[in-house]
This record gives C-alpha cells, structure tokens and sequence, in this order.
C-alpha cells in the first residue's frame, strides 16, 4: 500500500500544481484585459482634450490635397 501512496501522491501534487497555474494565468489574463482598458480610456480622453487627434490632421490633410493638385 505505501508503494502505491507515494506515486499517487506525486501526481496529486502535479495536478495542484497544474489546477494553480490555471488559475494563475486566468488571474493575469483579467488583470491585463482591465489594466488595457483603464490605459484605452485614458489615452481616449488624451486624444480628445489635446486636439491634435486623428480627425483634425484628416481635416488638414483634405484641404492640402486640393491645392497641391
């Protein structure tokens, strides 16, 4: 019987390990998504209070092309 414990024994311990690292990377997975969109809508608000955005340098790049044609 203990010749049978002590491998069962091993493969519990990996399969905790296993089920941990799962959990881990699942915990760092939503970490990440949320830290991404904190730093989305902070560059959005960034975008729009400092006026440089895309839709001003579209608006730039509209009226030069009629003049350099």
């Amino acid at each position: 019987m203990k010749i049978l414990l002590i491998p069962l024994a091993i493969v519990a311990f990996i399969v905790f390990l296993l089920v941990l690292g799962a959990i881990g990377l699942g915990v760092a997975m939503t970490v990440i998504t949320v830290v991404g969109k904190f730093f989305q809508l902070i560059g959005r608000g960034v975008r729009l209070i400092s006026r440089g955005g895309r839709r001003l340098r579209s608006r730039r790049l509209r009226k030069r092309s009629p003049e350099s044609a």
